[in-house]
């Protein structure tokens, strides 16, 4: 499969949508590779040129993994496919530490972390609070956030309601799509839950704007730019399709220290502590066990 489904079956466990997935086709195409190229570009501008430790939430198969790379100590990806790991593991060569999790019981302990990126995620999880809280927690004081989310409130779905009236009004903060996989927020919901889960100094970008004209051109499309110098403008209006966030983390703690993932690990199940063994790791509370299987961590509750 080359995307989600659109629906969430209550039945299964959520990870087992991702698995199998083709991400990478997914941004075939002159309208997905211009979007590809503006995240990008957003994404460098928002991470820090260096630092100790990130985590990319979410991370797919690695695809925004060449920003970050060369800028920080240490790398941890995490997803809730094993699949999309295993493909995230070989395009770094090794270099990250790929850890199998569910982003609203987070493997980690607080403060691990002074930048976590989270995109093209949050439209997935129906537990958004939960979410942005539990990356507060591992973030540590004045830490990077980066993460974007589908705005609900965007100008083509704003003029269809007011037009046509055919799809869910824009205009309420309530999320919408509620029960799929492509969740939408709006942006007054999203800025309000992030001052509440602690995040301060947020800055907003536009995407999806530029990447769809270019589409709609056909062929040509190519030489349509991506839309950088505009992202900014289409951010602070809210008009964009796709808001990309920028924030730092508040009243949180210093950065924990740790001489390998040993130390920052903690049981998503009870949040006791993790004692490494030859087969993986065991929480010495509650005595769940979480593997090791080609190199990736199963940490999946």
């Amino acid at each position: 499969m080359t995307g989600l489904p659109l629906k969430v079956n209550p039945e299964e466990r959520a990870h087992s949508l991702y698995e199998g997935i083709e991400y990478k086709e997914f941004w075939r195409g002159v309208q997905r590779r211009k979007l590809d190229e503006l995240e990008h570009a957003i994404v460098c501008d928002l991470l820090p040129a260096s630092g100790r430790r990130i985590i990319d939430v979410g991370c797919g198969y690695g695809r925004l993994a060449d920003c970050y790379l060369d800028r920080f100590q240490q790398v941890i990806m995490l997803d809730g496919s094993i699949s999309l790991l295993r493909q995230a593991l070989e395009r770094t060569n090794g270099q990250a530490i790929c850890v199998a999790g569910d982003v609203t019981h987070l493997p980690f302990q607080p403060a691990s972390f002074d930048t976590v990126l989270m995109v093209r995620v949050f439209h997935h999880i129906p537990d958004s609070q939960i979410c942005l809280a539990e990356l507060h927690r591992i973030l540590c004081n004045d830490g990077r956030f980066i993460f974007s989310y589908r705005n609900k409130r965007n100008a083509l779905h704003a003029m269809q309601w007011l037009v046509l009236g055919n799809t869910e009004n824009p205009f309420t903060t309530e999320p919408a799509g509620v029960g799929s996989t492509l969740i939408s927020h709006h942006p007054n919901a999203v800025h309000r839950m992030l001052l509440e889960s602690g995040f301060l100094n947020i800055r907003y970008y536009g995407a999806g704007v530029f990447d769809w004209l270019a589409g709609k051109l056909g062929p040509t499309g190519r030489w349509i730019p991506p839309g950088r110098r505009f992202a900014g403008l289409l951010g602070s209006t809210k008009i964009a399709p796709w808001i990309l966030c920028g924030a730092s983390a508040g009243e949180s703690t210093r950065l924990t220290d740790a001489r390998e993932i040993a130390d920052l690990l903690q049981c998503p199940s009870c949040r006791g502590s993790i004692y490494s063994d030859k087969q993986g790791y065991l929480c010495l509370a509650c005595g769940k066990h979480y593997p090791v299987e080609d190199g990736i961590i199963d940490m999946r509750v």
